[in-house]
């Protein structure tokens, strides 16, 4: 029986299970990333809007959310005032992709004023 060529047969195959496995790193990774940037649009969001009801910042606290929210390509999921503070939800993505995010943030001392 001749086995002339299958080392490389062997190591083609290896070589496709390293790209593949490159392939699913970096789409995690990607993926990690992209959550972490939700989340950051989200947490400005938030602070913004508690800006606003304390004065600090003119305007709306939900348009102002809204605002920064899709400056970052994030859409405003939900804006709601809870227990002294804002909760302000956010979206972006699509299919496997979507990703959501919440954030709170408020003034314990009435905004220094």
């Amino acid at each position: 029986m001749d086995q002339e060529g299958s080392a490389t047969i062997a190591l083609a195959g290896m070589a496709g299970a390293i790209v593949m496995l490159g392939v699913v790193a970096t789409s995690v990774g990607a993926h990690v990333i992209f959550e972490r940037h939700v989340a950051h649009a989200v947490d400005a969001a938030a602070l913004a809007a508690a800006d606003v009801s304390v004065g600090v910042i003119p305007g709306e606290p939900c348009s102002v959310a809204r605002d920064v929210l899709e400056r970052n390509g994030v859409a405003l999921d939900s804006c709601e005032y809870w227990r002294e503070s804002w909760v302000i939800g956010g979206r972006a993505g699509a299919g496997l992709l979507d990703v959501h995010a919440t954030a709170r943030a408020g003034v314990v001392d009435g905004g220094g004023k």
